[in-house]
């Protein structure tokens, strides 16, 4: 989230060089599942594991019963499709490119927040 806040805050603080581009944000690398996982366990500093649950289950007991809206809903249940599909199985240097700082990793971003993920 920090990442696309910075890039948005140098979009919109010169956007005339933006017009027309499309900006993939990605972070630094492309991981699978068991690499996130791997990286969640570092970041925390205990075992953290993975456990795939068929699509169709995770959606109707598990985001059904979030409360969220309608669009919501349907908005995270076609990401983890894609996921699913390994649509998302990139990384490009965009927000590198664009703000001066590398994407930050899994591992930063669960480390900077251990108390959120640890209680």
């Amino acid at each position: 989230m920090a990442d696309v806040a910075r890039v948005v805050a140098t979009v919109l603080g010169d956007p005339a060089p933006h017009i027309g581009h499309v900006y993939e944000l990605t972070g630094p690398r492309a991981i699978d599942m068991t690499q996130m996982v791997e990286e969640f366990s570092r970041a925390l500093g205990r075992p953290v594991s993975y456990v795939d649950v068929p699509l169709d289950r995770w959606e109707s007991e598990t985001l059904a019963k979030a409360g969220l809206p309608s669009h919501t809903e349907k908005h995270i249940a076609t990401m983890a499709r894609l996921h699913r599909e390994n649509r998302y199985d990139r990384a490009t240097d965009d927000v590198e490119r664009l703000t001066g700082v590398p994407a930050q990793t899994v591992e930063a971003f669960v480390a900077a927040r251990r108390d959120f993920y640890l209680g």
